[in-house]
């Protein structure tokens, strides 16, 4: 066999593979909307998250006020401004809106009930959450007062875990 006879058996071998590529993404493509518009995270962006299988709440032995308390220092946030920018906290997918929002922290009291298999309501506590970004760190605070307070919210973290995100709220002027 002559030499250009290798030459063509080789195009034809690389023409063949390019085609049967451009073949198999043709077959496999998948389709779309063309011009669909994804508006999750349009009008507000997370700043802040912190997800945690269970809190336990401890007391402190020198604590006379019956505190209890969870504590924990995370990474630090560079962004956030509690002066220019508007904020919301959003605890185990609830909006919490009572909060109260600073130049460079933010606290909420968080009212919950827990009730009995008859629709009683057997404790109703109450969390106070506090995060603070400084300039080396995050720091994240659970408080709570009473031993049956922590007990039950101890358990409701256990069952539900925690899910806690600040979303900067586009657009939104800050009074």
């Amino acid at each position: 066999m002559k030499w250009y006879v290798y030459l063509i058996c080789f195009a034809l071998m690389i023409t063949g593979v390019f085609f049967g590529i451009r073949l198999y993404q043709l077959v496999t493509r998948e389709s779309y909307i063309n011009g669909s518009i994804n508006i999750q995270n349009q009008f507000s962006v997370e700043s802040f998250s912190y997800a945690n299988t269970s809190v336990e709440f401890y007391h402190d032995i020198y604590d006379t006020m019956d505190t209890y308390s969870y504590s924990i220092d995370l990474l630090k946030v560079d962004d956030f401004n509690g002066q220019a920018n508007t904020y919301q906290l959003v605890l185990n997918g609830y909006i919490l809106f009572d909060t109260q929002i600073t130049a460079g922290s933010v606290y909420a009291k968080v009212n919950l009930d827990f009730y009995n298999t008859d629709g009683e309501i057997v404790c109703s506590s109450y969390v106070n959450i506090s995060i603070k970004f400084l300039s080396n760190k995050t720091t994240l605070s659970l408080t709570t007062t009473g031993g049956e307070n922590a007990g039950f919210l101890t358990q409701y973290f256990r069952d539900n875990g925690i899910r806690l995100k600040i979303n900067e709220i586009k657009g939104a002027n800050n009074g």
